[in-house]
């Protein structure tokens, strides 16, 4: 009997795999995630468009492929091999940018993967017995015999079911989401393999109908959440703001202060990343200055613009350019909280600042940047400052170079002495002329010998100087 299923399934079995295979590769390598919030509503339709139709090509060319290589093993048309499993590879560019957003959500996509791999195995095995069969239907019987299951092959599937059942519920309470989706896969493997499949009927062409629109409903529902796993990278505003706290589900918690937060460079025994936020501010509307000409000196009269600074921090470590989906968002002071990395790796510290509307570079000579240093600690702290065009396609960043906090260098510094407010000059090279930025990042750098722990220092305001 297991001989017979075997035989059964290889001529669809190896075109399953090698599509699941190639196309979760290719989908690995370009279903990439956007390096900050910049994304639009049609462009976050489009990309997902994109990954699903990428996906739908390779599957396709790999059904192909391995019928044309094995032709004389495989004797199906690969059309029908194509539309019959396309749902299982479907939903493999959602399953890799949920796991590029370590979100944990990906517990539940590997069952829907295994869901429609199995059923269209067990369809297919279900209508190759019956066509096998048919030549003997018309054959009176009197008596037919049916071999009973013996009693482990009836509970084995029911216990094995239970067990991957209760430790994938484990796996994901422990933070494991990848390993709770294969387990979650196995068992609705073992459930639907339990159960009876009824092969297809004499109403063939009206099943025909029916499946087609269930393979274009499920291919609409892949595209749709896809697109919803992009959310978390549309640009600020209110409405994504609340959309993007219900699916990656931060734990908020209003502090004023913190005692020592370990932040593993592990989603597991730790936070992945922390992403600081500041008490509410009153927004004004930024007027930047008029932009700077070399032919008059009304520009040097001119007061600088002044931005006060209510963004966010960011804490996380190499290889990541920036938190995790699953990062702690926590409210606070930057000069009040104490982060420590608990291993040997670098903890990175940003600020950033979206100003919503883009300003000309041109407007301005310098970047002053005002911040306050309560650290008390000895090593040197630099500072980088980038400005970064995030919306369009004429999307870049411009470094306005690195300066070293003065009120770190020295060689004894006092411990508990009060806060320094200090200010840094960081001049816009005239190259830099021509081009907007909307968002400023504040990169702290301190010194190797104090890498492992965040900075007490904070951004008070940017002043755009003429």
């Amino acid at each position: 009997m297991a001989e017979e299923t075997s035989q059964t399934l290889a001529p669809v079995t190896l075109p399953l795999l090698g599509s699941l295979l190639l196309t979760g590769a290719v989908a690995y390598l370009f279903c990439t995630l956007p390096a900050r919030p910049s994304l639009t509503w049609l462009s976050l339709l489009g990309s997902a468009f994109l990954y699903v139709l990428l996906a739908a090509t390779v599957h396709a060319l790999a059904v192909w492929v391995i019928c044309r290589v094995f032709r004389e093993h495989i004797e199906i048309p690969f059309r029908p091999l194509i539309l019959g499993f396309w749902m299982a590879p479907a939903w493999l560019p959602l399953l890799v940018l949920l796991i590029k957003e370590h979100s944990i959500w990906v517990a539940f996509v590997p069952p829907l993967i295994s869901i429609f791999a199995a059923l269209f195995l067990m369809r297919w095995k279900s209508s190759v017995e019956k066509q096998a069969a048919a030549p003997d239907s018309g054959t009176p019987s009197l008596f037919q015999l049916r071999e009973p299951a013996s009693l482990l092959r009836s509970v084995l599937p029911a216990a094995l079911t239970s067990i991957a059942l209760e430790a994938g519920a484990i796996a994901l309470l422990l933070g494991y989401s990848l390993w709770a989706g294969g387990l979650f896969a196995l068992c609705a493997v073992l459930l639907l393999w339990a159960l009876p499949i009824k092969s297809r009927t004499e109403e063939a062409a009206r099943r025909t109908q029916v499946s087609r629109r269930s393979l274009i409903t499920g291919s609409l529902l892949v595209f749709l959440l896809t697109g919803v796993a992009l959310i978390p990278f549309l640009r600020p505003s209110p409405l994504t703001e609340g959309l993007k706290r219900w699916i990656r589900i931060p734990q908020v918690e209003a502090l004023t202060s913190l005692p020592k937060i370990n932040a593993k460079s592990q989603t597991y025994g730790g936070y992945s990343g922390f992403i600081l936020i500041l008490p509410p501010k009153s927004r004004e509307k930024i007027v930047p200055p008029a932009p700077v000409s070399r032919t008059s000196f009304s520009s040097v009269r001119a007061e600088p613009t002044i931005i006060p600074f209510d963004g966010a921090y960011w804490y996380f470590k190499a290889p990541d350019h920036r938190p995790r989906a699953n990062a702690r968002v926590v409210h606070g002071e930057p000069t009040k909280v104490n982060i420590h990395s608990t291993d040997l790796q670098a903890l990175k510290m940003e600020a950033h600042q979206y100003l919503g509307n883009p300003i000309e570079l041109s407007c301005c000579r310098v970047l002053r940047l005002a911040i306050q240093n309560a650290d008390d600690r000895a090593g040197e702290i630099s500072i980088e400052v980038l400005l970064t065009h995030t919306a369009g396609k004429g999307s870049f960043t411009q470094s306005l170079g690195t300066l070293v906090v003065p009120s770190s260098e020295g060689k004894h510094i006092t411990l508990g002495r009060p806060p320094v407010d200090e200010a840094l000059n960081f001049p816009i090279p005239p190259s830099a002329h021509g081009r907007e930025f909307d968002e400023i990042t504040v990169a702290i750098k301190p010194s190797w010998e104090r890498m492992l722990a965040g900075a007490h220092i904070a951004v008070q305001h940017f002043e755009l100087v003429p």
